[in-house]
């Protein structure tokens, strides 16, 4: 095992340690059930290094979006058209903290267009919650909801099958790439509109002179984190003139961003 684990080729340093993690925990069963099985000890930890998400300006969300609602369908003409539900997407996404995949598994029935109110089911972990939205974003989904038409998907293709994430992952990249954003060098991802969701309102609320610490608990909810500590991380993200507010408690930060820097996982 040992040999192993020191020679096996993986493709990547995450994969390495999702392996000796699995492996660890299955040796751990084996000894419960009486046979006894060698425990990888941590010197076989992989460190992982967190993603750095891409925090945009306010210039970069605006050429983004006119790229994005730009785009149109020049593939395929059975192809539900992108121009409408593309600028729908990435708003939720970046004015809702929504992750990539939960808008296509939106049904009809899941947003209430009166109230704003969106029922988000069984996203990561399989864990359940209601965001409200604000009324421009109300507003733009019932816009779009009269174009659609009748159909059980809040997105879907014209056959009535879902749409999948990868979708719209080609068609954010496409976007990026007919901005002149793309010059500069960077390579920005749909989840990273989550990210700057999450550092737009922290950033918002210190502006504001809000209690920070106290509201963490809301936002964490809102966007369906399961720990606080996941949060927590984003003010890691925010400007360095903003780092200095009175409102945030650096010390407990620190020792929680200390044990939560080798995750790799997206929140």
């Amino acid at each position: 095992m040992q040999e192993w684990l020191l020679t096996k080729n993986f493709n990547a340093d995450s994969t390495r340690r999702i392996a000796i993690i699995n492996i660890r925990h299955f040796a751990r069963f084996l000894n419960a059930i009486g046979k006894k099985a060698y425990i990888p000890p941590s010197e076989y930890n992989v460190k992982a290094q967190r993603y750095l998400p891409y925090i945009f300006t306010d210039e970069e969300l605006v050429q983004l979006f006119d790229s994005i609602d730009s785009l149109t369908n020049r593939i395929d003409r059975q192809e539900y058209h992108p121009e409408l539900i593309l600028p729908v997407v990435f708003r939720l996404e970046l004015c809702c903290g929504m992750r990539p995949g939960e808008p296509f598994n939106l049904k009809t029935e899941d947003i209430d267009l009166k109230t704003g109110d969106i029922f988000i089911r069984k996203s990561k972990r399989g864990k359940d919650r209601h965001i409200i939205v604000s009324d421009d974003m109300r507003d733009l989904c019932t816009v779009y909801n009269g174009l659609a038409g009748k159909r059980e998907w809040f997105f879907q293709y014209p056959d009535g099958g879902q749409i999948p994430t990868r979708w719209a992952q080609w068609h954010f990249s496409k976007a990026w790439r007919k901005s002149t954003l793309f010059s500069r060098g960077n390579n920005p991802r749909p989840y990273d509109l989550r990210h700057n969701f999450a550092t737009q309102t922290l950033m918002r609320w210190i502006d504001e002179g809000r209690d920070v610490m106290a509201l963490m608990p809301y936002l964490s909810t809102y966007m369906g984190h399961v720990s606080l500590e996941e949060t927590l991380y984003y003010i890691h993200l925010l400007p360095e003139r903003l780092k200095s507010s009175p409102g945030i408690d650096w010390k407990m930060l620190n020792d929680i961003y200390q044990t939560e820097e080798g995750s790799d996982e997206e929140d």
